[in-house]
């Protein structure tokens, strides 16, 4: 008698915004959906975004991708009119009082209606969230199909659901993050202290998370050639803190003249750090690099990575440095930073007391001074990076999605 196959389980990921983004949480959507299509599961990613543009990272071909934004041009003169003159009022922060509700409604109405309808047209077995506003959208959203939601969040809680600077400044977007938590089946966070962020009726349904680390060839890393060179990865925005590290870098010049200091990633703040960096004289030493796609290369030619951050997440920069054999230097205090990195071990720690910058330029001076220590530093980092196998979070992501037992988790 012929066998009937198993059905495939039907995931579906959910990211507002997906096309030419190469953030990290953009990276571990497409790096997730891959393993887990790859072990046999049916995926899908949706988004909510113009169209024409493809995911920056690569994504496999029997992945669907699935855009549910309206195109703009099946839309009314009128329609088209009103958005604009919305999204210049929302950019502005400009909010009527007695209306905030309505302008919230306005601006992402659409993104929870047609989500609920695709839900129920395709029904999927479990929905997956990614960052703020997806958590949002699935989290509200009004479906007939027994689909289980999952979130998956990829920063320190406290900013993603308090900071009134981050995701969409409407006061009501705020109210309406914290309360879509409660209609998730299961909360994926990046750290063990996380949790305490979380209401005591969550507690049983966050399932920790990190981040999976692809280890390098050992032949690559034997070959690898340092040069007096330390590199920082990270967006240009305020949360790097990376005019710290020019500041720092102001009183290193002097004693290491044959360093240098390259910074990789733009943002808002390029103008800002090019203005410093003209204005303390370090334009032969420090250099902004913009955006590349092959940052392993740079990783494999430096010595130290430089990680002045005010938080992290998880941090897939300090990861990836790991496991391309470079220590590492970032501050005592930022979460991501001190969970993946041991003092003295894989890195350094920067005391958060005092002068920072000063603090982080002493720092970086230890390891300037010894290459022997950098060597050992970069060594153990291998070894620290083992627990973030693939193959470990694969097994959480399973755990995630058939809801199975998730008190066993790997939390150290």
């Amino acid at each position: 008698m012929r066998q009937t196959p198993c059905r495939k389980t039907r995931l579906c990921f959910i990211i507002d915004k997906l096309a030419l983004r190469s953030g990290g949480a953009e990276r571990v959507l497409i790096e997730t959906a891959n393993a887990l299509y790859d072990h046999g599961y049916a995926v899908e990613i949706v988004t909510y975004e113009p169209r024409g543009k493809r995911p920056f990272y690569p994504l496999r071909k029997g992945i669907i991708l699935s855009n549910i934004r309206p195109r703009d041009h099946n839309r009314s003169q009128v329609w088209r009119v009103m958005s604009r003159v919305r999204s210049m009022l929302h950019r502005n922060r400009f909010f009527i009082p007695g209306l905030s509700h309505l302008q919230w409604w306005s601006q992402n109405g659409s993104f929870r209606r047609r989500l609920a309808a695709h839900i129920d047209a395709t029904a999927p077995d479990v929905a997956i969230a990614f960052l703020p506003p997806a958590v949002t959208a699935l989290g509200h959203a009004h479906f007939s199909h027994q689909t289980r939601r999952f979130a998956s969040l990829h920063n320190v809680p406290e900013q993603d659901f308090d900071n009134p600077g981050r995701w969409d400044p409407n006061p009501v977007d705020r109210k309406l993050r914290r309360a879509a938590l409660a209609h998730f089946d299961g909360i994926g966070i990046l750290l063990p202290e996380f949790r305490d962020w979380f209401d005591d009726e969550l507690q049983e349904r966050l399932i920790v998370m990190p981040n999976a680390v692809h280890p390098v060839d050992p032949a690559c890393l034997s070959a690898a050639k340092r040069k007096k060179r330390v590199i920082s990865v990270g967006r240009l925005a305020d949360v790097k803190q990376h005019r710290l590290l020019i500041e720092a870098w102001s009183h290193l010049k002097d004693d290491f003249p044959d360093w240098i200091c390259e910074i990789y990633g733009v943002g808002p703040l390029e103008s800002a750090l090019k203005e410093q960096i003209e204005q303390l004289q370090l334009d032969e030493t420090v250099i902004l690099r913009g955006a590349t796609n092959a940052i392993e290369k740079e990783y494999l030619s430096a010595k130290i990575l430089a990680h002045p951050a005010e938080f992290e997440g998880f941090g897939l920069v300090i990861t990836e440095a790991l496991a391309h054999g470079l220590p590492v230097v970032g501050f005592e205090d930022c979460s991501g930073f001190n969970f993946i990195v041991h003092d003295q071990v894989s890195g350094l720690f920067v005391s958060a007391a005092g002068d920072r910058a000063k603090n982080l330029s002493g720092s970086l001076a230890k390891l300037m001074r010894d290459p022997a220590l950098c060597t050992a530093l970069g060594d153990a980092g291998l070894k620290e990076i083992e627990r973030f196998s693939p193959q470990s979070i694969l097994a959480l992501w399973e755990q995630a999605i058939q809801g199975t037992d998730q008190r066993l988790v790997l939390e150290a």
